[in-house]
């Protein structure tokens, strides 16, 4: 059963944080969709990023919500998936980007049992021929698909520029409503690393080089903060579990929780030696609901080239 949404867009209004280069004299920089969208340099490898705003762009969302384990009853509803939707948004519209409700497929099948394999907090990931069926036939290849999966397996979600012939973003169904995990599993979608990658060396080369083996418009950035983290100028270095091994010290006293891997027996890091965003949507800190302005540009990046590539039949269409 499938229910068809409207193309009505849910917006959580909020102010436009103005980024290092987004105003010009004090006076904000409203810029157009070139200049927004797809302009690129080796001075701003993502798009507008010398910009305060520009034209947002409407992503369909299909969602697919099954029964629960016991194939009773749906693991959510209409009004949950809403306010979930409203939720992502308060994190992306203000860099452009903005989720609609395109479909919600209803599939008339217990979901799949993690088990006794899961991983604890994290889970594992689904299977896609777990997922039978309904998910392959009611599957979007122009928009952006979610399943809502039970507790015990994890959320994840696939990047764009990975070949995949289905590319899921999954996010529990019991905290779809209050969380910001769905937001943060589709940065990943969009291309967003965690701020944490390559967090066991923060003098490592990047990996934007193997850009080059998914697309020729690749710029190589001149600035050299680029290469390191998660390969973004405005976010902090984050050495998340490799603290130890990198810098020297421990950074578990900012979880409210004991840190992966972290030896307790090692001194804490002072703010000079690690500081990095406790709030930032891509982190694995407790409240991360904000993205920077260049997590937002490069976001921006990636659904240009969604729409512009096919990928093994996938191929964004924006929503009129």
């Amino acid at each position: 059963m499938r229910i068809c949404a409207p193309a009505v867009v849910l917006i959580l209004c909020s102010a436009i944080f103005s980024g290092c280069f987004g105003t010009i004299g004090g006076l904000e920089r409203n810029c157009d969709e070139q200049e927004y969208w797809m302009d690129i340099g080796e001075e701003y490898p993502y798009p507008g990023m010398q910009c305060d705003s520009g034209p947002t762009r409407v992503l369909s969302l299909t969602i697919f919500v099954y029964k629960d384990n016991d194939g009773v009853d749906y693991i959510s509803d209409e009004e949950s998936i809403a306010q979930g939707i409203v939720l992502i948004n308060s994190v992306y519209s203000q860099h452009g980007i903005t989720f609609s409700l395109g479909e919600i497929v209803w599939v008339d099948e217990a979901f799949p049992d993690a088990g006794e394999d899961s991983d604890g907090d994290y889970g594992e990931m689904v299977p896609i021929d777990a997922l039978g069926s309904g998910f392959t036939e009611g599957y979007n290849h122009s928009g952006v698909n979610v399943v809502l999966v039970t507790d015990g397996w994890g959320a994840y979600s696939m990047y764009p520029f990975s070949t995949k012939e289905f590319y899921v973003t999954y996010a529990r169904a019991s905290t779809f409503t209050e969380s910001y995990v769905p937001a943060h599993e589709l940065g990943h979608f969009l291309g967003l690393y965690h701020t944490h990658h390559n967090s066991d060396n923060p003098n490592s080369d990047s990996d934007l080089g193997s850009a080059l083996s998914w697309t020729q418009d690749w710029v190589v950035p001149a600035d050299q903060c680029y290469r390191t983290g998660d390969f973004i100028c405005g976010t902090p270095y984050d050495c998340y579990n490799f603290c130890e091994e990198a810098i020297g010290c421990s950074a578990s006293d900012l979880y409210e929780e004991e840190k992966p891997g972290q030896d307790s027996g090692v001194e804490q890091c002072s703010a000079e030696e690690h500081s990095p965003s406790l709030t930032n949507l891509m982190s694995r800190y407790g409240d991360r609901s904000e993205l920077t302005d260049d997590q937002g540009a490069r976001a921006r990046y990636f659904v240009q080239f969604m729409i512009e590539n096919d990928r093994m039949g996938n191929q964004l269409v924006l929503v009129k």
